[in-house]
């Protein structure tokens, strides 16, 4: 990175690390912009400039992270199916989180606490839930378009369940393995749809 893109960088983290500590110690209704601005060393309009509301300070890792798996999906081979490009992308994601589980640990405590961020997590969720049907063919029309976004709704609901899970444990289970048996049930049941079809369990 350039040198103003290292500083940018700096101030950014600098905010959300000021923005966790004060949620983490005072709630997240409690604390204001101000409040975060102030202890990160930087004016109100600064951090309006990296984070366009109190709620996105809590997620700055959330933007990059869908990011980087609408790139992995952009660039995955067209052999592959789109269902593994997407397994591999968010087995890729949950490697990320498990690398920074005692910061995604503190995040999720202070969303759990607040109605608005609970909401606001909600919203975000629909993005990738997004991203994820275009990957599987969601803008088509007709039982095409229809079948990859209900696809793809399934797919963050075993997210979610398994994240849930992960998070319940204190980060302590494997939540790439966990994301692995969401996906394995999925094609189970994705066998079991098909006409005539049976699953590999009940061919053994």
């Amino acid at each position: 990175m350039s040198l103003r893109e290292r500083k940018k960088d700096r101030t950014r983290q600098a905010l959300s690390d000021a923005a966790l500590e004060l949620f983490a110690r005072r709630g997240y209704d409690a604390t204001t912009v101000e409040e975060i601005a102030e202890a990160a060393g930087v004016s109100r309009r600064t951090f309006f400039r990296y984070f366009g509301s109190k709620e996105a300070v809590i997620f700055p890792e959330r933007e990059r992270r869908l990011e980087s798996l609408r790139a992995l999906l952009a660039r995955s081979p067209s052999e592959e199916p789109a269902l593994e490009a997407v397994r591999r992308g968010l087995l890729m994601l949950a490697r990320d989180y498990t690398s920074s589980r005692e910061r995604v640990m503190l995040q999720q405590r202070i969303v759990e606490g607040s109605p608005a961020l609970l909401a606001y997590d909600f919203e975000l969720d629909k993005r990738w839930e997004a991203v994820i049907a275009e990957a599987l063919g969601g803008r088509g029309r007709g039982a095409r378009g229809r079948r990859a976004r209900l696809v793809a709704g399934a797919v963050m609901g075993l997210i979610r369940t398994a994240l849930r899970e992960w998070y319940a444990s204190g980060g302590r289970k494997d939540l790439a393995a966990l994301g692995e048996e969401a996906f394995a049930l999925l094609r189970d049941g994705a066998d079991r749809g098909r006409p005539g079809g049976a699953s590999k369990g009940d061919e053994r």
